[in-house]
Formats: C-alpha cells, structure tokens, sequence
C-alpha cells in the first residue's frame, strides 16, 4: 500500500490533496481527542462519590 499517496477532495469550492498517512493521522488524532472529551465530560459531570 502506499502511504504517500495523494488524497484529493474539495471542501466548499476549495481543492485539497493530502497525503494518505498524514490524513489517517489526522483522523486518528481527531478520534482520541474526541473520546478523552467525552471521558472527561463523563468524569467532571458524574456526582462526586461520598
């Protein structure tokens, strides 16, 4: 598989390329950022235990 494969797509009218391992590390950080949110906001947002 190639990795540095360019990756192509438009967001509003804009063209963008990127390479494909940059673009999965991006996806995979977004993911982790999100589910520590969610676990902090779980965390923060229970009751305090007694």
């Amino acid at each position: 598989m190639n990795w540095k494969k360019p990756i192509r797509f438009k967001i509003s009218g804009v063209p963008w390329e990127i390479p494909l391992n940059v673009l999965l590390l991006l996806i995979f950080l977004t993911i982790l950022l999100m589910s520590a949110g969610a676990y902090l906001g779980f965390q923060f947002g229970s009751p305090p235990n007694p």
